[in-house]
């Protein structure tokens, strides 16, 4: 709509009472990416010339005629600027390459900072049409699925229609609950990691029996003739491929069971469901000391719910927000089209951030994926971080210009960034956001990635955790059925955002740093929790909490889905009565769960 409304006030009449010819127009800017006043001077130019050359009268209105001639003469003259830009650039570079088939060698050319990449292609002067629209940019531009929603949950809650009541600070509170800072990773050694691991079993073992005070845990590689409780990590002892039944082994801390592993048959178990690295409690008993059989599977407690109080509720939902709803964008990278780098689909959605005017952007990585086709085989003509600075900062800094202290923007890298020097989990935030050229209002957070947007505690993870899971997973007759919820819920049950160990050692989104593993843990239970996947998009409430699956913006060559939540305030009535019976002695009136997952609603769109 303002694409329409910008190429109205340029052409006027010529396009205000032509509804055809104003939709062509449109596409044309898409797919070529030219500005309305670009085109505009482009269709004067053609016109003028198709007047003088004919002898029939015309009064140069954008005919079909005239608007198929226009197309075709746009088309040769934007490839022909094109085809001249190349070759210059060809010349100057005397047949200079950046054929860096992997992220490392790509980076490796430049050993410098990113910054220093950055300057040096500051300083070169690129042409805005140096990259000509690919078919799959036409198909793109043309698609007829845009801006339908997919999804919708709690659809009785309301949009937010109006735009946010602008003021001299933005109207929202970011605050982080983890901070990673730089640090050197692959120098992990095995006796850290070992002991990083019987940590998270004992971790286990004291939060359970914090609920359980009477639970004595035994060594399950002992035999026992009677049913005894133990604890500790689901793994395999399969060479290769998928776990299985018969491959399940328990895998014991120091303190537990002096590190041992027994083998499990879990037969007479009535339904369960297992993945590696999962942290269990069991029953059972081991007649032989060879294979523990397990009778029982035991719910382990669940994590304490994030809450705030009645009088800071109030602040926030009807002195900072003014009692409206806060209006949030969710998308996830990859951000191009497969066969190109001009970003359409990211430029798609910054036309509906424009118009929808959200306080929260949050966009996760990959942004200039290292698996990209024209990243892999070389055939770029500028660093990585400039296709960043041009294609994403540029549009982002546009809006930030138009619409100042409205949106906050959130960046969340992904392990397959080549923008980004870390390689494993976690990953600290992006290190040099002015060399990224990114604007006022930004904030890099890292990843894994856990946050407060006012009082509601949001969790995000960009790497496919969902797809490790849904990969690993050993389930029979499970009690959740919905098999995204049960994915879903090991983040929560596990109090990590990347339970999975070991990771598949294909997979680069399987890296962790031993080191740093407590960073990956959930410090509460958060109020969204949010994990970008390749499998189908999804927005599910799971235990309270609201998990959404954004999926991806771009897929290969054609456009994805991004999320759009609306959280509305809790009554103004119910936070004075609460404010009211607040007594600072009593931990209970001081403390009230928000209940964000009955007033979010959650609506997935198509880009």
């Amino acid at each position: 709509m303002n694409q329409e409304l910008e190429l109205i006030d340029v052409f006027g009449n010529t396009l205000a009472t032509n509804p055809s010819a104003l939709a062509e127009c449109v596409g044309l800017l898409r797919i070529y990416r030219i500005e309305p006043g670009t085109l505009h001077s482009k269709w004067e130019a053609y016109i003028m010339n198709a007047i003088s050359s004919t002898r029939d009268e015309d009064d140069g209105s954008m005919t079909a005629a005239h608007l198929e001639g226009f197309k075709n003469h746009l088309r040769r003259t934007l490839e022909k600027k094109a085809q001249q830009s190349i070759q210059r650039h060809a010349q100057s570079t005397s047949g200079s390459s950046f054929a860096t088939p992997k992220k490392a060698q790509l980076k490796s050319r430049f050993p410098g900072s990113t910054s220093q990449a950055s300057r040096v292609f500051n300083d070169m002067e690129i042409d805005q049409n140096d990259q000509l629209p690919t078919p799959s940019s036409k198909q793109f531009a043309l698609r007829k699925n845009m801006s339908e929603t997919e999804e919708t949950l709690h659809s009785h809650l309301k949009l937010r229609t109006e735009p946010s009541r602008a003021g001299s600070e933005y109207r929202s509170t970011v605050t982080m609950i983890t901070t990673i800072k730089p640090y050197r990773y692959m120098f992990d050694k095995i006796t850290d990691k070992g002991e990083a691991l019987d940590d998270r079993i004992d971790a286990f073992a004291d939060i359970y029996r914090r609920s359980y005070p009477d639970t004595e845990f035994r060594n399950p590689a002992y035999p026992s003739q009677s049913a005894v409780t133990v604890v500790g990590r689901i793994c395999s002892d399969a060479n290769e491929g998928k776990a299985n039944e018969q491959s399940l082994l328990l895998e014991t801390s120091r303190s537990f069971g002096s590190g041992a592993r027994v083998k499990l048959d879990i037969m007479e178990v009535p339904g369960y469901s297992f993945f590696p690295g999962q942290i269990v409690v069991l029953s059972g008993l081991n007649s032989y000391g060879s294979v523990f059989a397990v009778t029982r599977v035991h719910e382990l407690p669940a994590i304490e719910m994030a809450g705030a109080s009645p009088a800071d509720l109030e602040d926030f939902q009807y002195k900072r927000m003014a009692g409206q709803p806060m209006k949030m964008i969710v998308a996830a990278g990859p951000y191009t089209l497969s066969d190109n780098l001009l970003f359409e689909p990211f430029a798609a959605l910054m036309e509906h951030v424009s118009t929808e005017r959200p306080d929260i952007l949050l966009l996760m990585g990959p942004f200039v994926s290292s698996t990209h086709p024209l990243i892999v085989s070389g055939d770029i003509d500028m660093m990585p971080e400039a296709y960043f600075a041009k294609y994403i900062s540029a549009l982002l800094a546009k809006h930030q210009d138009r619409y100042p202290k409205e949106m906050q923007i959130l960046l969340v890298p992904s392990l397959q960034d080549v923008i980004h020097e870390t390689l494993v989990l976690p990953q600290p935030g992006f290190e040099h956001p002015r060399a990224l050229g990114l604007p006022a209002g930004t904030y890099c957070l890292p990843n894994p990635a856990q946050f407060t947007i006012n009082e509601m505690v949001f969790a995000v993870n960009t790497a496919d955790i969902l797809m490790h899971l849904n990969g690993d997973e050993i389930a029979r007759n499970p009690g959740r059925t919905d098999r995204m919820s049960r994915l879903s819920k090991y983040i929560v049950e596990q109090r990590n955002l990347h339970p999975v160990y070991p990771g598949l050692a294909s997979d680069p989104d399987s890296g962790v740093d031993s080191s740093q593993f407590d960073l990956l843990d959930l410090k509460v239970c958060p109020d969204v929790l949010i994990l970008p996947s390749k499998l189908k998009h999804f927005a599910k409430t799971v235990d309270n909490v609201i998990v959404i699956n954004p999926n991806q913006l771009s897929k290969m060559q054609s456009g994805g889905t991004f999320a759009k939540l609306t959280i509305h305030p809790i009554p103004e009535g119910v936070l004075s009565d609460a404010v009211m019976m607040m007594d600072e002695d009593d931990e209970q009136t001081m403390r009230s769960f928000h209940r964000v997952q009955e007033r979010c609603r959650v609506d997935l769109v198509r880009v």
